[in-house]
């Protein structure tokens, strides 16, 4: 059996990535949101995602990756990711990036720079976090609700700020298609205070797991307590549900959202990079 082998079926890669997923258990519930996103909004058949993973010699890898998104290898082992460096130069010359453990990216980053000659420059640096039970949290004017369909129009100008602000690569083509869907299926939750001020989206992630993403309150609607409260709500929900633990991802250097998500309970995990490739000075 040949140590890389490509997957077009997203179970069948997520049980040949336990390997890597049972490192930790973000990386497992990371993988498990990110291919139930793929089988809820596939991409188009002209530009299929790409999963891989890779066995050899003790080294082990899974990787992910949306049409002109970064590359998600997590855990990976450092020689699972030069060989998907190998397998993506001829494929995509022009990745945007990759994300995962600091040695991982680092062995890809020196096999793209000798392949495509281009160089990698951090964006990110990303730790993950972990929920089993919710604290209490001071309590906040209005209430939390779910999201409806008359939100939809709120929700996607809130996203878009959201990627502009936080730096997140992701498409409003994909986001404004992804929010319908996601509002029928209840996965937003908004706080509400005579109008919508902060919105929390959440994914399932794997048994009996849940992933909690985006989080965000628009600018003039900060610093009341919507988004810990709001969190606060959602987890607690999340919880009573049956989901026995419930992770998110914060940008290290954003002390704000790390303090909002501690108070509410969530502890830290793993970290990972996020590194954009770009073309030589």
């Amino acid at each position: 059996m040949a140590p890389l082998v490509h997957h077009t079926d997203p179970d069948a890669f997520l049980a040949a990535a336990q390997p890597v997923l049972a490192r930790s258990p973000e990386s497992a519930a990371a993988f498990a949101a990110w291919t139930r996103g793929l089988k809820a909004n596939p991409p188009p058949a002209q530009a299929p995602a790409y999963l891989a993973t890779f066995a050899h010699g003790g080294s082990f890898g899974a990787a992910l990756r949306r049409p002109d998104g970064p590359l998600v290898f997590e855990d990976s082992d450092p020689a699972a990711a030069t060989a998907f460096a190998a397998d993506l130069a001829a494929r995509s010359p022009r990745l945007q990036g990759v994300v995962g453990a600091l040695p991982a990216c680092e062995a890809f980053a020196r096999a793209w720079r000798e392949r495509i000659g281009r160089r990698h420059a951090l964006r990110c640096h990303l730790r993950h976090h972990m929920l089993t039970r919710v604290a209490t949290v001071p309590r906040a004017s209005g209430r939390p609700r779910l999201a409806d369909s008359g939100d939809c129009d709120w929700l996607a100008e809130s996203q878009f700020a959201f990627i502009v602000e936080a730096g997140v690569a992701d498409h409003p083509e994909r986001i404004l298609a992804a929010i319908p869907k996601r509002v029928a299926r209840g996965d937003f939750w908004i706080w509400d205070d005579g109008a919508p001020v902060s919105f929390a989206g959440w994914t399932g992630a794997g048994e009996a797991a849940a992933r909690v993403a985006p989080v965000y309150t628009p600018p003039e609607a900060r610093r009341q307590g919507y988004a810990t409260a709001l969190v606060a709500a959602l987890a607690q929900a999340l919880l009573a549900a049956g989901r026995r633990r419930l992770f998110l991802l914060t940008d290290v250097a954003n002390p704000t959202s790390n303090a909002i998500y501690a108070r509410v309970g969530f502890r830290p995990g793993t970290d990972i990079y996020h590194f954009d490739f770009v073309d030589p000075d």
